[in-house]
C-alpha cells in the first residue's frame, strides 16, 4: 500500500512555494490568484491535487472551497507566507481544526488597533495610539500627543496609506481632508523620528521564536514613509541596537499570543535607545527579504517551518541569531519624475560583481512615477557580496552602470 503523503494547502503565494512543498513530500492543493502565473508557474500548479484559482483575501470562499478539498482528501495543513492569504489561512486552519497560523497572532497584527490594545500591557513595547474616526478624534489625539504623529489604516500592512504629520500645516491638511474620514476609522500614533527601520524576521515552532535575520531599512525623506534600501545584517554602527531588539521582538511575540509560523517585524529605536515595535505580519518579508536572511546566515525561512508540518516535524528547530558569512541586500532606483528619452541597457548590471538579480520598469517615452508606498517601485536591484565593504562597492558600480537620459537633456545617475 501507498503511503499517505501528508495534504497541504497552500493560499496565495508564487510557484515557488509550491515546488518546496513537493520537494519535502506534501500532497499540495492551492487557492489564489493564478493571472500572473508564468507558463513555468502553471506546469507547477499542474502537479497540484486541486487548485482552487479564486482570490486568497476573500476568507469565506477560501474557507467554502477548503472545506470541498477536505472533505474529498483530508487536508493536514494550511499555509500563507504571502500578504493577502494570511486571514484566509488562520480561519480555515481553525476552522478545520488542522495545523495552520494561530488566529490570536494573525488577528493582532492585521488589525492594528488590536495589536496596540495587546501592547498597552506590555509598556516597554508601546506608545501612544488611538482609534480615531473623524477630524475630531485627530484633534484631540494631537492635543494629547503633539507632533510628529502618524496616521494609518486600522487594517492591513505596508506603507499603503501612511501619513506623517510632523507640522501644523500638514495637520490642518489632515484635518480639512474630508476624503480621509470616509469609510474605515484609521489608526494615529506618536511618530519614532529617524530615517532607519529595522526588519526582523523570526521562525516560531512550538511556541519558540528564533530570529533568522535581521535587516536595517533606510526610509526615503518625509513625507514618503517608502523604503528605499534594505541590508541584511545591518552595517556597524546601526548594529549596535541588535541586542535590545532582538529581546523586544521576541517578547512581542509572546505577548500577540503567536505559537507558530514565520513573522516580519519593524522596529524603530526610540532617541532614548527603547527599541519599538512599528508594525508587524505573520509572514516573510518583501522584497525578497528571506532570500537576504538566507544569503546571510543560512536560513531557509520557508522550508523550515513546513518541514515542521511533516511526520515528526516537532523535532525541527531553528538556529537563533545565526552566525553571518555574507551579506544580501537590495536598492531601490528612483528617479525623478520627468519624462524619459533614454536608458543604459539594464543588462550590463549583470556584468556588476555583487548583483544577483534586478528588475527595472523605467521606459523611454514614459514619466517614472513618484514612490508614494512600498508597493511600487520604478527600479530594484538585489545583492548578493561577501561583506559591507564589497557592498558598497557594488553600489558604486551600479551608479556608474546604470543611468537615465531625460527629454529635457538632464541624465540622472543612482545614489545611494
Amino acid at each position: 500500500m501507498t503511503e499517505r503523503r501528508p495534504h497541504l494547502l497552500v493560499l496565495s503565494g508564487w510557484a515557488g512555494v509550491i515546488e518546496t512543498a513537493l520537494s519535502l513530500g506534501f500532497d499540495v492543493s492551492f487557492i489564489g490568484n493564478t493571472a500572473d502565473f508564468t507558463p513555468h508557474d502553471l506546469e507547477v500548479l499542474d502537479r497540484c491535487r486541486f487548485v482552487r484559482p479564486l482570490p486568497a483575501e476573500q476568507v469565506v470562499g477560501c474557507l467554502e472551497a477548503a472545506r470541498a478539498m477536505h472533505g474529498e482528501h483530508p487536508l493536514d495543513a494550511a499555509v500563507s507566507f504571502g500578504e493577502f492569504g494570511l486571514e484566509s489561512c488562520a480561519v480555515v486552519a481553525d476552522a478545520l481544526g488542522i495545523r495552520g497560523l494561530p488566529l490570536a497572532s494573525v488577528a493582532a497584527t492585521r488589525y492594528k488597533d488590536r495589536m496596540r490594545a495587546i501592547l498597552a500591557d506590555h509598556p516597554e513595547l508601546g506608545l501612544g495610539w488611538a482609534r480615531v474616526a473623524s477630524a475630531e478624534d485627530l484633534a484631540k489625539f494631537h492635543a494629547r500627543h503633539g507632533l510628529p504623529l502618524i496616521l494609518k489604516p486600522v487594517a492591513g500592512s505596508g506603507s499603503v496609506g501612511v501619513r506623517q504629520i510632523t507640522t501644523a500645516e500638514e495637520l490642518r491638511t489632515a484635518l480639512d481632508d474630508a476624503r480621509l474620514w470616509i469609510g474605515e476609522p484609521h489608526l494615529a500614533e506618536e511618530f519614532i523620528e529617524g530615517d532607519e527601520l529595522y526588519s526582523v524576521e523570526t521562525v516560531t515552532l512550538n511556541g519558540r521564536h528564533a530570529v533568522a535575520g535581521i535587516s536595517l531599512c533606510r526610509l526615503a525623506r518625509h513625507p514618503n514613509p517608502a523604503v528605499t534600501e534594505i541590508t541584511v545584517p545591518p552595517p556597524a554602527p546601526y548594529d549596535r541596537h541588535l541586542p535590545r531588539i532582538t529581546d523586544a521582538v521576541v517578547a512581542f511575540l509572546d505577548a500577540i499570543g503567536h505559537t507558530w509560523g514565520l513573522t516580519h517585524t519593524e522596529v524603530k529605536v526610540a532617541r532614548d535607545g527603547r527599541p519599538v515595535i512599528i508594525e508587524s505580519q505573520t509572514r516573510i518579508g518583501g522584497y525578497r527579504i528571506f532570500r537576504m536572511v538566507e544569503h546571510a546566515g543560512g536560513v531557509d525561512e520557508i522550508a523550515t517551518v513546513l518541514r515542521s508540518l511533516l511526520p515528526g516535524g516537532e523535532r525541527v528547530t531553528s538556529p537563533h541569531l545565526p552566525p553571518t558569512h555574507a551579506v544580501g541586500g537590495v536598492v531601490s532606483l528612483i528617479p525623478p519624475a520627468k519624462r524619459v528619452l533614454r536608458t543604459a541597457d539594464p543588462e550590463l548590471l549583470r556584468a556588476v560583481e555583487g548583483v544577483e538579480d534586478f528588475e527595472i520598469d523605467i521606459r523611454p517615452g514614459e514619466t517614472p512615477l513618484p514612490v508614494a508606498a512600498n508597493t511600487r517601485r520604478p527600479g530594484l536591484i538585489w545583492l548578493r557580496v561577501p561583506d559591507h565593504a564589497a557592498a558598497e562597492r557594488t553600489k558604486r558600480d551600479i551608479a556608474r552602470t546604470y543611468w537615465v537620459e531625460f527629454e529635457d537633456g538632464d541624465v540622472w545617475h543612482p545614489s545611494f
